[in-house]
């Protein structure tokens, strides 16, 4: 049975509520697959390979979009093989794979509709998204993708903690914030979410991340996630009339490795080095750090 996964990732929060039940039969059937599949791919990409400083560079070094652009500017992926990709993880015996369709960036790997912001704007000039799909479908993995809910892009995300512009004192935020409009953006980002998964066949999984309530920070309330979940579950249900409501229980983990193989398989596919013209110049990978993988405090764990 074609099933889609909704993982909204929310520290230390509960959103089965107001959500339609189910019986534990029902999700044990629902959640088969991904009880069998066990090995899987989590592919982080975007505008943030360039600098080569981790997915979190904006922020950590408190860029400006402006600053940022060059890297929109400069994004040519020519070494982009996801039939490779695809190749690899089936032979390793992986059954699914997750791709950030959008990080915390704005960068958007997929033709929206809703923003210019995004890989067919760039020298690429392609829908990176459709390849990826199309490419590991073809060897029977199902495929699925991250959504960022934070977006340090859009005009109407509010700073907030998390934020490249993050400020110290309420009077600063205030300023900062006004004219933006979080309403304007919710609304982006479910239509973003119905492009993903009306636009691209079958998806498995779409991985929403993530929410750090709190002074200045930003919960459920902001993303709306009832009606986010809801829409999700109602356009698998829309594409395929089998599929189940997703209920999940979101739980903080320990964070989880799969081990060398996906590294040994990173760098043979040349993650690292996305494009002779557009990868981290000999500086910017003299300069590269080690850093943990994992960008969200906590995991979310279906349950």
């Amino acid at each position: 049975m074609s099933v889609i996964l909704a993982v909204l990732l929310i520290n230390s929060q509960l959103i089965t509520a107001q959500l339609p039940k189910e019986t534990e039969a029902q999700k044990a059937e629902r959640m088969q697959w991904w009880t069998d599949a066990r090995f899987g791919m989590f592919i982080h990409w975007g505008l943030y390979a360039l600098p080569a400083r981790h997915e979190w560079v904006k922020n950590r070094e408190r860029m400006t979009n402006e600053q940022y652009q060059k890297y929109f500017e400069l994004f040519n992926p020519d070494l982009y093989n996801p039939e490779e990709w695809a190749r690899m993880a089936k032979e390793a015996g992986m059954k699914y794979v997750v791709l950030t369709a959008k990080h915390h960036e704005g960068f958007c790997l997929f033709d929206s509709k809703y923003t210019d912001y995004k890989s067919t704007n760039t020298p690429c000039g392609k829908d990176l998204i459709r390849e990826y799909v199309d490419a590991f479908r073809a060897k029977g993995l199902k495929v699925g993708f991250y959504y960022s809910l934070i977006d340090w892009h859009h005009p109407d995300y509010t700073i907030d903690s998390r934020h490249p512009q993050r400020q110290e004192s309420d009077a600063d935020y205030e300023k900062l914030n006004k004219g933006k409009d979080m309403n304007r953006y919710r609304e982006y980002m479910k239509n973003q979410v119905r492009e993903l998964l009306t636009n691209y066949g079958e998806i498995s999984i779409i991985w929403f991340d993530f929410s750090f309530p709190g002074k200045n920070g930003k919960g459920r309330e902001d993303w709306d996630s009832i009606n986010l979940l809801k829409l999700a579950r109602s356009l698998a249900a829309l594409i395929h009339p089998q599929t189940a409501g997703s209920l999940l229980r979101q739980e903080r983990a320990a964070p989880r490795r799969v081990g060398p193989t996906f590294r040994q398989l990173a760098r043979r596919a040349r993650f690292g080095r996305l494009s002779r013209t557009s990868g981290p110049t000999a500086k910017a990978r003299d300069e590269i750090r080690t850093e943990p993988d994992d960008d969200a405090p906590g995991e979310a764990k279906a349950s």
